[in-house]
């Protein structure tokens, strides 16, 4: 197919969802038989699930647009491995990225992979138009690259984060998880999300939305899974509230779809920016109805009215309102879920992603 070598460059220490796209991109293109490898700081997140995935991988941190030790070890690498496509997937490592690019000449050509909808300070977005191609991973990212980082709409890719489907499917039962926390026979409104300052990813609207149905659905149990320094302000909340014997707060899990599967509700509050929300799309294909907001590319996640409902951020009201009809009517969250089931598959296969993604390598 006429590709050669992809480097693959993300300097992230954490377990997010986007490393985790990334590896889970990595990995596919392996499996098709592309010649991949990443460059990342050691013993991070993303160095250790790529060693135990077989995939090659070398220690890179780049703790910045200018770090000079971090863009010595990239040129290294780069040369070590031969590269002829670098693939990065954070807006710290663009300009490095470029820097080696402009010392190896034409021959090497650059991917950005735009995972978030942050715009860059205006200083840092003239990277953009040396990349070869930058991926958006929604629409409302792309839409920010245009308007705000003045990139050419010809440059810029949609491509949606895909999903392996043997993994987030309806048939993971859960039933450890149910015991652990003891959940049997409860309903669960579920929520996942980093625990970041100042707010996290709102969920502290769904406390307050549980504090507003304790009464009238005493059986309502509500899991959260996240860690961050914004978690004890949560834990906090939640016993002012009166609600730890209602709330569980399970932290960092990597298996979510165990947790996923007890969840009979999946509710993502983000308050301020989201470039997709890929565990919205992991809910709906576990046939999960969800709730979202009007944040970022949540949107395009889901079909609000046909598998879950769209509510303005910050709103706990409206987040009442919605969550009362579904906790009202069971066979109306059966049916949102196994519609939700069926669109995603169509929407967000890995297959495509990859498919799409192979593309953009042809192209260059």
């Amino acid at each position: 197919m006429g590709l050669k070598k992809i480097l693959h460059v993300y300097s992230s220490w954490t377990a997010g969802g986007a490393e985790k796209v990334m590896l889970s991109i990595v990995n596919e293109l392996q499996k098709r038989g592309i010649d991949n490898a990443i460059a990342c700081p050691q013993d991070s997140y993303l160095f250790e699930r790529a060693k135990a995935l077989g995939i090659k991988v070398y220690p890179v941190a780049i703790k910045g647009s200018f770090d000079p030790v971090g863009f010595i070890k990239l040129w290294n690498t780069v040369n070590k491995e031969k590269a002829d496509i670098i693939h990065a997937h954070q807006g710290k490592v663009f300009w490095p990225c470029i820097f080696v690019k402009w010392l190896k000449g034409s021959r090497l050509k650059v991917v950005f992979h735009r995972h978030a909808d942050i715009p860059h300070k205006w200083y840092s977005r003239s990277h953009y138009r040396w990349a070869d191609k930058v991926i958006a991973i929604s629409e409302a990212v792309k839409d920010n690259l245009i308007i705000n980082e003045n990139i050419p709409e010809n440059k810029v890719r949609v491509i949606y984060n895909g999903l392996d489907f043997k993994v987030f499917n309806s048939n993971v039962s859960g039933m450890e998880v149910r015991k652990k926390y003891g959940l049997e026979n409860k309903v669960v409104i579920g929520n996942i999300g980093a625990m970041n300052l100042p707010k996290g990813k709102g969920q502290q609207y769904l406390i307050e939305a549980a504090k507003v149905l304790r009464d009238k659905y005493p059986d309502v149990y509500y899991l959260v899974l996240g860690d961050g320094p914004f978690k004890k302000t949560l834990i906090e909340l939640t016993d002012e509230s009166g609600l730890h014997d209602k709330i569980i707060f399970a932290g960092y899990q990597e298996n979510i779809q165990d947790f996923i599967a007890v969840m009979d509700i999946f509710c993502l509050l983000s308050w301020d920016k989201e470039g997709l929300g890929q565990v919205m799309i992991e809910a709906q294909a576990m046939g999960k109805p969800v709730i979202g907001t009007n944040v970022g590319g949540i949107p395009e996640t889901f079909d609000s009215g046909k598998t879950g409902y769209l509510v303005p951020k910050e709103d706990s009201k409206e987040l009442v309102r919605v969550l009362e009809i579904l906790l009202s009517d069971e066979a109306k969250r059966k049916k949102m879920g196994a519609d939700a089931s069926n669109s995603v598959k169509e929407k967000f296969s890995i297959d495509s992603t990859i498919n799409n993604i192979i593309e953009v390598y042809k192209s260059l």
